[in-house]
């Protein structure tokens, strides 16, 4: 199933929505934000449940992110 969206986007939602085309190799920009809101329900599933959210630098130093919002 699928529902069609209209929404009005900020300059800085269209830059964010261009990034997210490069970055995860979509071929749409609807494919990026369907990819987005994939990732942001499986972050804010787990910080609801009281997880943490944690990203390794290839060095191996380790940083929790903070999404405001979701804390």
């Amino acid at each position: 199933m699928s529902t069609k969206v209209t929404m009005n986007l900020t300059e800085r939602d269209v830059e964010n929505t261009e990034s997210l085309v490069q970055l995860t190799g979509s071929r749409t920009k609807a494919q990026a934000v369907s990819t987005a809101l994939s990732v942001t329900k499986a972050i804010a599933s787990r910080l609801k449940t009281g997880g943490e959210v944690l990203i390794r630098s290839k060095d191996g130093h380790i940083e929790r992110l903070v999404i405001p919002g979701f804390e």
